[in-house]
């Protein structure tokens, strides 16, 4: 008799947890216009992903010190995840290693004037129109399109 053995979501097949970052979309309250990050070894806009924040830290308070501390910004409403995640190729955090990964897209309205911090260069303030035109690989621009769809009177909505 074969038993089916099924995995909780976010578990792999060997037990140890999917590697998992949070592609963040943050939009301006100020002008509805869409942050990017710009590092000084690659030219074009990007959108920043990171690991989840950890527990002890929280979820909100995690994303609020990393926009802080990348962008200079402070959110401005809660932040709303999607249920949807794109299959990337990623180094795995808990194991090391080439595996696949998951980008799950995060979206946060945000004030305040945005000023780079960090490994930050630069930070660009686009329209949807063009952070989809800046935007270089498919990925990218399918999560971003995710993470703006996640505001309620977003142009996907």
């Amino acid at each position: 008799m074969i038993e089916r053995v099924r995995r909780a979501e976010g578990e792999r097949y060997d037990g140890r947890p999917e590697a998992e970052r949070l592609l963040l979309v943050a939009r301006r309250v100020e002008d509805g216009r869409f942050l990017f990050a710009r590092w000084a070894d690659w030219p074009h806009p990007a959108l920043i992903s990171t690991l989840p924040p950890g527990a002890a830290e929280g979820f909100d308070a995690g994303l609020e010190t990393l926009l802080r501390g990348r962008f200079g910004v402070r959110p401005a409403g809660s932040v709303r995840r999607s249920g949807r995640r794109l299959p990337v190729r990623m180094a795995h955090p808990a194991g090391g290693g080439e595996a696949l990964g998951w980008l799950r897209p995060v979206a946060v309205e945000v004030a305040g004037e945005p000023r780079p911090a960090g490994p930050i260069e630069a930070v660009d303030a686009l329209t949807l129109e063009e952070g989809l035109a800046a935007l270089t690989t498919d990925v990218e621009r399918a999560g971003f399109r995710l993470g703006a769809s996640l505001f309620n009177d977003g142009p996907f909505n």
